[in-house]
């Protein structure tokens, strides 16, 4: 997977994240079975062929998968209250393969998006509710990807599984957000994000708005950035909305301890890997070992099985069809 060039420098907040999904309440999970397809509307056989190709499936794969056609009509209903129509357009060429997994957090990889990443998209699936996925997001030719989030949202519906209409407004605004801001301050921005939301979402306090301005300028003063008060006001709006959502604080707050210093084996152990995908191997590994540990060894796969489960089905894409994304 050669779009994990900067894997240590993004592993901590990649992680960090797992930590609020595992804390979120209602819990969202998907069957294992349950792999889905969501296609847009307007795609051209050709275009749709070259989709499925980098997949790699077949039409005939199609009818053991649960298949989800995107129409424009859909994007508007989930975007239009965070997203200008201009911007959604009147086509939809999204697409997007979904594989649900019962533990591991959220992996995302895109293909011809060139104004929403994957770490983009993670943030906003965190915050939606979902709690485990590998997810690949991808066109038939470059499009911003600011619709992406529509295919995943029906994908859920398509499993019976309804996400929280308030979470995905607030993902969705998140989404938005980040990719504008970033257009600014670059590429660091998402993970200022994320780690504000972290921040925020464990403390035990009654924040005011002064305090959420200085933990947000804090952080991206870290990153070497100054935001203007207007930027940072809408990440702290962000912010402000993630905090009406129900979230269990307490159980955030206890184990974040214990999960970062878990992050710190685990990034010491990615540093030493040969390769990226014995990077991303030990990723899994260590962070199903720390589940288990957790949950006093209950119902989760064994680390091989979440390790080689991630890797096997990002392998199996055909990158001579689309290429992996370079940004994170």
């Amino acid at each position: 997977m050669n779009r994990i060039a900067s894997f240590p420098a993004r592993l901590a907040a990649f992680v960090t994240g797992i930590l609020l999904v595992v804390a979120m309440m209602p819990s969202v999970a998907l069957a294992d079975a349950g792999r889905v397809v969501t296609l847009g509307a307007d795609l051209t056989a050709e275009q749709r062929a070259n989709v499925l190709s980098f997949f790699n499936l077949s039409e005939s794969d199609l009818s053991n998968l649960t298949v989800v056609t995107v129409t424009n009509a859909d994007e508007r209903a989930h975007l239009s209250s965070s997203i200008d129509l201009g911007v959604i357009g009147n086509k939809t060429y999204s697409c997007s393969y979904i594989q649900p997994t019962n533990s591991g957090g959220i992996y995302v990889q895109t293909a011809n998006l060139t104004y929403v990443t994957n770490y983009m998209l993670y943030n906003a699936l965190q915050t939606a509710g979902v709690k485990n996925c590998n997810l690949v997001v991808t066109a038939p030719f470059a499009v911003s990807g600011t619709g992406a989030l529509t295919g995943v949202f029906m994908a859920y519906e398509a499993q019976g599984i309804s996400l929280d209409d308030a979470k995905e407004e607030v993902a969705t605004k998140e989404l938005v957000t980040t990719a504008e801001l970033e257009e600014t301050y670059g590429e660091a921005l998402p993970e200022i994000i994320s780690n504000v939301k972290d921040e925020v979402v464990s403390s035990t306090e009654d924040l005011s708005d002064d305090q959420i301005r200085e933990i947000i300028r804090t952080a991206a003063n870290a990153k070497g950035i100054t935001l203007t008060d207007q930027d940072l006001d809408r990440i702290m709006d962000i912010v402000r909305r993630l905090q009406e959502l129900d979230y269990d604080y307490d159980a955030f707050a206890t184990t974040l301890s214990d999960f970062e210093s878990k992050l710190n084996e685990v990034a010491q152990q990615a540093q030493q890997a040969n390769g990226v995908l014995d990077a991303i191997g030990g990723f899994f590994k260590g962070i199903a070992d720390w589940f288990m540990g957790l949950f006093n060894g209950g119902n989760v796969p064994s680390a091989e099985e979440v390790s080689q489960g991630a890797q096997d089905f990002f392998n199996n894409f055909n990158t001579d069809v689309f290429q992996w994304d370079s940004s994170k």
